[in-house]
């Protein structure tokens, strides 16, 4: 009975909590986050990407100042920090200008011998960094003998995923919820003395 209570007592607890999460207790967003991406978060990191890929095209198709442009078009119209960063971890902020900066997450990914993408939330702002890779049209402005990184650029997109996220999180918690009622429900019918004593009955 004493494995059978120590059940009860750790299912009745995840229960609890599982069913609380249900109604979104604060903070909402960061808790779960680790564990578990809304698709609001992926459809940012989506539009992440788009605003990657259309600065390069600018900036291999036309002028390069016109990416930065672009970039600032951007900021100014939908409150979205966008930088760009060299290899080297440096701040970009036109072409020919750089500037040395401390971003310990920048180079963390800079220094990484695989570097991929990497998002994070603060608050209310949704932050993603995305390594630039070396493509042959890039050949034209940058010297091929460079490592294939050719550096980063980082976004801070302000969000507000209350109801995107909530409906997702009832849902989760919603089954999870269930599952761990259904097994409970099985703890509390099984009796493991009448499983003994059934056992030497029939020998």
């Amino acid at each position: 009975m004493i494995i059978k209570r120590v059940l009860v007592i750790m299912l009745t607890l995840l229960w609890a909590i599982s069913f609380i999460q249900i109604f979104s207790v604060p903070p909402y967003i960061g808790d779960i986050f680790g564990i578990y991406k809304s698709g609001y978060f992926k459809e940012l990191e989506r539009n992440m990407y788009i605003m990657t890929d259309s600065f390069l095209q600018i900036k291999t198709m036309t002028k390069p100042e016109y990416a930065w442009i672009y970039l600032h078009d951007l900021q100014k119209r939908y409150g979205i920090s966008i930088t760009v960063y060299d290899a080297q971890g440096n701040l970009i902020k036109a072409p020919g200008m750089s500037e040395m900066v401390n971003n310990s997450a920048v180079m963390g990914v800079c220094d990484d011998i695989n570097p991929k993408p990497t998002f994070t939330v603060t608050g209310r702002l949704y932050n993603g960094i995305l390594p630039i890779y070396r493509k042959s049209e890039c050949n034209f402005c940058h010297q091929p003998s460079q490592k294939p990184l050719l550096g980063v650029m980082a976004y801070s997109i302000p969000f507000d995923g209350y109801i995107y996220y909530t409906s997702e999180r009832i849902i989760l918690f919603t089954i999870i919820t269930f599952a761990i009622s259904m097994l409970l429900f099985v703890v509390l019918r099984w009796n493991p003395y009448a499983d003994i004593k059934e056992l030497f009955d029939k020998k």
